[in-house]
């Protein structure tokens, strides 16, 4: 990846280049010395400009905001506008009308009658615009193919940077040492088969992170299951003065989902909301219906000394960035606070 200012350096001379095109490109009478000034001169400078108005305009506006979001027929729409426009109003701004032909009349000799034969002077205005056309074909593709290669990019981006975050989060050594000192104490005091199934309920936390994040899509019943896990691990350390409701409603089918894309909002809530001096609480609600989930979380506000590490917040705003990549328009999340609790609200489209 380029720096910001390499990349608007790239940008500026690509603009200028593609503005000097009908200099150098466009054919022009040989006898027309000034022609940088002539009217087809500058009707072609003036549909490069607007190309790349449009250029940006598509890349920036249409695409994330109506191609992306399967508004497709209002993405056509635009598509179809900004081609009229390219091939019109640089023509009127010219002085142009290409809706009137210049005419010229012949007289050819057919079997020794003289017919006058209306023949067209010159290009006609398809002729004299296709290579606006060809441009403007390029231009859209282009544009949708950058826009498209960026947001497979920092998808990728995004889940990798999620496999990492979860990595140093969720199975951070804190939590690690935290859930093998109560394993520890579990195994002592109660000499039980309760600490196999601890054993097995990390060692499948940590087989899920290792393993199945790699795909870009897992099960919902494998998630849930990732969650259900986590959660009983979180009980085992927690203290009984901490209040924690958990349940999971509807019925899971084949659904599927982005990997790791709920659990940082669990996360947050226990990184944020348990305090052993204090009476804390945390309340999540997964509930599944039809091909929707929704999910929410509320924790009271708690004060909590926390590790360097934890304190970057940046597991929610990756999640956020990725549910704009995955789930644009499929998605409704609403994060709101007031002075003693903090609540999440997550919709998902699954369809």
């Amino acid at each position: 990846m380029t720096s910001p200012k390499k990349y608007l350096v790239w940008h500026i001379a690509g603009a200028i280049l593609f503005l000097a095109l009908p200099i150098f490109l466009f054919p022009h009478p040989p006898e027309e010395k000034d022609f940088i000034f002539s009217p087809p001169t500058q009707r072609d400078f003036i549909g490069n400009v607007i190309m790349l108005l449009l250029f940006y305009l598509n890349f920036f506006v249409f695409i994330p905001r109506l191609y992306f979001k399967k508004k497709y027929i209002l993405y056509a729409g635009c598509i179809v506008a900004g081609f009229l426009i390219i091939t019109l109003l640089p023509s009127f701004l010219t002085g142009h009308n290409p809706f009137v032909k210049p005419l010229a009349f012949a007289i050819p000799p057919t079997q020794g009658v003289q017919h006058n034969v209306p023949k067209p002077e010159g290009f006609t205005f398809i002729e004299e615009i296709r290579h606006h056309i060809f441009l403007y074909v390029s231009v859209i593709l282009f544009s949708v193919l950058l826009r498209v290669r960026n947001r497979l990019y920092k998808t990728e981006l995004a889940r990798n940077y999620a496999e990492i975050v979860s990595l140093k989060t969720q199975i951070n050594p804190h939590f690690l040492f935290n859930t093998l000192n109560n394993i520890y104490a579990t195994a002592v005091r109660e000499k039980s088969p309760t600490t196999a199934s601890t054993i097995l309920k990390l060692s499948g936390l940590m087989r899920y992170v290792v393993t199945e994040t790699s795909n870009g899509f897992v099960s919902l019943e494998k998630e849930i299951s990732y969650i259900n896990d986590y959660i009983e691990l979180q009980r085992i350390r927690l203290d009984k003065r901490v209040q924690l409701s958990y349940s999971v409603t509807g019925i899971i089918g084949e659904q599927q989902l982005s990997p790791l894309l709920l659990i940082p909002f669990i996360e947050n809530a226990f990184k944020h909301g348990v305090n052993p001096d204090e009476e804390s609480s945390i309340n999540i609600l997964i509930t599944i219906s039809d091909k929707k989930l929704k999910l929410t979380v509320e924790n009271n506000k708690v004060k909590v000394a926390q590790d360097p590490h934890t304190k970057s917040g940046h597991g929610i705003e990756n999640t956020k960035a990725r549910l704009q990549l995955l789930y644009p328009g499929k998605h409704f999340l609403i994060l709101s606070e007031d002075e003693n609790h903090f609540r999440v609200q997550l919709t998902l489209d699954l369809t």
